[in-house]
């Protein structure tokens, strides 16, 4: 059982289609996901518990600095590396998935828009796993959309007052420090002269030991479980001038940046929820034709395994060239769209799909198909709805 698990998961490893050295990053990873008990995998989940030992375990891994030079306590590899990690992770259920994947985030602005002063301080305890960052964006009537936002910041002194609350933030309630998008008042423009408002967006690091910080409500959820998502909130938190990442005004680029490369982390961890429900679904057609039923009874949900295996496949080739794109310092951002989009919606489909072939029995939580149906429902959702990514989609085909 255990070849025909690595057959059908590796159908992604192919020589051709990646270097030995990214392959080491994903025997690694593999390796990593099999050290983890299937038990802490599904108590992470029911009991909606954060696992920073197993953060800290993956960062010593070298996981927590992948994408990043050596220079800042990195691990020099590729984001097509960091995607197969990624996708790994996501057909095992690894309790910190979505954590690492927006520690990688939040560490993606410091590295291209910090100061000499931040990187030292924030990207090497990262790497390590000393610190974890979270990525404070969505609020309550906010999603993706910077020109939404309702948190302020005021400049007094040689520090910003924050006031707001942010809302469903991966890590909230565990992290050390926290990418943060905030409004200037009053803004750098004039309202007629900017009037989404979008130049006085201003991105800061804020520690969560900065006064005038707190977690806010812990979110009991559906899917998505054991990764701390909580509320944070702002009052008065003082927030050094130091801590202004880039410059005033440039948060919707730092944003939009991080963001573009953070919907290909999850087209890769989709990915991997997809092959992990198509993989169930094998498994259960095979253990049905190996006992005896008939071939006849088993032909109609061929035809469905073949569906689902060109949607996976198509997800896995959109995902990984939006990743190589990145890697040539050429980001896509239709592709990384395209992916988004394929890749959520075929882990929907397969997840929805499994539970359906293999019947009751795809709700005991040691199979992780109930785990993966719940938390793909996720995907079309987060990190920029599907309806925006066509929207986006849309736009690059008709300007």
């Amino acid at each position: 059982m255990a070849n025909a698990e690595a057959t059908l998961a590796r159908d992604a490893s192919e020589p051709s289609l990646f270097s030995e050295g990214q392959l080491q990053w994903l025997y690694k990873a593999r390796a990593f996901a099999d050290s983890i008990p299937l038990a802490d995998v599904i108590r992470a989940d029911s009991d909606n518990t954060f696992r920073r030992d197993l953060f800290e375990a993956a960062c010593q891994q070298g996981f927590g600095g992948l994408p990043f030079p050596r220079d800042y306590g990195g691990t020099g590899g590729d984001y097509v590396s960091f995607c197969l990690v990624n996708e790994e992770f996501g057909r095992r259920c690894v309790p910190i998935m979505s954590s690492l994947g927006v520690h990688i985030l939040c560490q993606e602005p410091v590295y291209r828009f910090g100061t000499d002063e931040q990187k030292k301080k924030y990207l090497e305890p990262s790497s390590s796993g000393k610190y974890l960052a979270a990525f404070a964006l969505t609020e309550p009537g906010a999603g993706s959309d910077t020109a939404a936002l309702k948190t302020t910041a005021r400049l007094v002194g040689d520090q910003y007052i924050l006031n707001g609350t942010k809302t469903f933030i991966t890590s909230g309630g565990a992290a050390d420090y926290y990418i943060v998008m905030a409004k200037l008042v009053p803004p750098l423009a004039a309202p007629d002269a900017d009037p989404a408002g979008g130049k006085s967006i201003t991105a800061f690091i804020v520690e969560r030991g900065f006064p005038g910080f707190q977690v806010g409500q812990k979110f009991d959820m559906l899917g998505m479980r054991g990764y701390a998502t909580s509320e944070i909130v702002f009052n008065d938190c003082r927030v050094p001038v130091a801590n202004i990442l880039a410059q005033p005004g440039a948060g919707r680029k730092v944003a939009l940046s991080s963001l573009a490369k953070g919907r290909v982390t999850i087209a890769a961890q989709a990915t991997g929820w997809a092959q992990g429900a198509l993989d169930g679904i094998v498994r259960h057609l095979s253990a049905a034709r190996a006992s005896g039923e008939t071939d006849e009874g088993l032909d109609g949900l061929a035809y469905l395994v073949g569906d689902l295996a060109v949607m996976v496949e198509s997800a896995r080739a959109l995902t990984y060239e939006a990743a190589r794109k990145i890697d040539q310092g050429d980001p896509d951002v239709k592709i990384a769209s395209m992916a988004k989009v394929q890749a959520t919606d075929a882990a929907m489909r397969a997840a929805t799909e499994a539970i359906s072939v293999v019947g009751w029995a795809g709700t005991n939580p040691d199979l992780l198909l109930e785990r993966i149906f719940r938390d793909a429902k996720a995907g079309p959702i987060y990190e920029g709805t599907n309806q925006v990514q066509r929207l986006l989609i849309a736009r690059h085909l008709l300007k």
